[in-house]
Order: structure tokens, then C-alpha cells, then sequence
């Protein structure tokens, strides 16, 4: 039986929520944050057009 460790599973959600919103907007994983150079799993912009349909 082959264990994983929990890093395995930090990246398979960050794979799975890039593949999930890559089609609603701009996806980065690992991106470093400013503020005490610190780094944020995942950031996303949406695209204008869905962020106005969601508004609705």
C-alpha cells in the first residue's frame, strides 16, 4: 500500500482547483504575496463577463 504524504494532497487540490476555474478566469498556484513575503496557494481573477452573469 503507498501512503501520501500531505503535500501530495496540497497539490492535488491546488491541480484540481486550477483545472475547475481555469475556464472562468486567470488561475496562478504558488503565488508569493507582498506583505512579509508570504505565499498564497491559489489566485484567481475571474473574467469580467462570467463576474457580471454571477452579479445577476
Amino acid at each position: 500500500m503507498m501512503t501520501r504524504q500531505p503535500h501530495d494532497h496540497d497539490q492535488l487540490a491546488k491541480e484540481y482547483l486550477e483545472e475547475l476555474l481555469a475556464p472562468l478566469g486567470k488561475v496562478e498556484t504558488s503565488k508569493d504575496v507582498k506583505s512579509e513575503v508570504q505565499e498564497i496557494d491559489v489566485w484567481f481573477v475571474p473574467i469580467l463577463k462570467v463576474h457580471k452573469l454571477l452579479r445577476r
